[in-house]
């Protein structure tokens, strides 16, 4: 937490205080406080934003990946156990949770629930505003609705022409959504402690997707601009593919030599083949593997 990252406003304090709230009836979240409620990263991810518990149910989601990467690594272990998000105190009472993780932070109990406890719930509750703060900033992808019939258009340019842009737009927000579904499953595996194999492959797999990414980010610039059209904001293309979650940064050559590989009707094995014969193309993907999964296993070394 820097200086400027401190939770010294009325709306803050309400908001640290709330969080106390869920540490003392610990998960599942079964109740949480109205400014919890009203965070935009609960109410985006939440079925129903009008139903208490499908906001319980976004907040506890948000609450335990907040848990799982909290920025102060030492403290890491005892908030999960505070919270009841490790399986060891999951269900447990209050004083229970709250002796395993002052044991994991190494503190007596006492000083623990005092000087300890207050940050982590403080930490907490920044890291819940700050993933809410970016999915307000994040564009919002366009809304789709069922449809009683087949898309018919007239026989108009003008119509094709919307019709061209709606296509390169859907392409975008799809190669970003498909991105995000392997970076979610790359998190996933190294949670479980999946296999060396089993996670290089799922980084390679994502490798490929934001190969597509750029790829229909470069289409869209080289047809429409460096902004998205019809928008209410200035929304680049950039910021879509951004909105699928954090990717290792590339050098401007590498993110070109993807780019040029990314083809949508390439499939997986041809895109790792294509890559694996490109100049540079190995150590690139050795760089993305080790950068993404933070391991360093003899499948992710670069070759020399």
């Amino acid at each position: 937490m820097t200086p400027s990252e401190t939770l010294n406003d009325q709306a803050s304090e309400d908001l640290v205080a709330e969080v106390r709230a869920l540490v003392r009836d610990g998960l599942p979240v079964r109740r949480a406080g109205a400014r919890l409620q009203a965070l935009p990263g609960v109410r985006t991810r939440a079925t129903d934003p009008s139903d208490r518990a499908s906001l319980c149910g976004a907040l506890e989601s948000m609450l335990r990946e907040e848990l799982d990467r909290l920025d102060k690594a030492e403290w890491a272990q005892a908030a999960r156990l505070l919270f009841g998000a490790d399986a060891s105190t999951a269900l447990a009472l209050l004083t229970s949770r709250r002796t395993a993780a002052a044991a994991a932070a190494g503190y007596e109990v006492h000083h623990f629930r005092k000087r300890i406890e207050p940050k982590i719930c403080e930490l907490v509750a920044l890291q819940l505003r700050r993933a809410s703060d970016a999915v307000a900033a994040a564009p919002a992808a366009p809304t789709l609705h069922p449809s009683r019939g087949p898309l018919v258009l007239p026989a108009d340019v003008f119509a094709w022409e919307a019709a061209e842009h709606q296509h390169s737009v859907a392409s975008l927000w799809g190669a970003a959504y498909l991105l995000r579904a392997e970076l979610v499953t790359v998190a996933r595996l190294l949670s479980m402690g999946a296999g060396e194999q089993q996670i290089a492959l799922a980084a390679d797999r994502a490798l490929w997707r934001h190969a597509q990414v750029l790829a229909a980010t470069a289409a869209y610039r080289a047809a429409y601009g460096a902004a998205l059209l019809h928008t209410a904001a200035d929304v680049t293309p950039e910021q879509i593919g951004a909105s699928a979650g954090w990717t290792p940064t590339l050098t401007p050559t590498q993110d070109l030599l993807l780019a040029a590989l990314g083809d949508p009707e390439q499939g997986f094995a041809a895109f790792t083949a294509a890559l694996a014969q490109a100049s540079g193309g190995a150590g690139l993907a050795a760089t993305w593997r080790r950068a993404l999964t933070g391991r360093t296993g003899s499948d992710q070394k670069e070759p020399t």
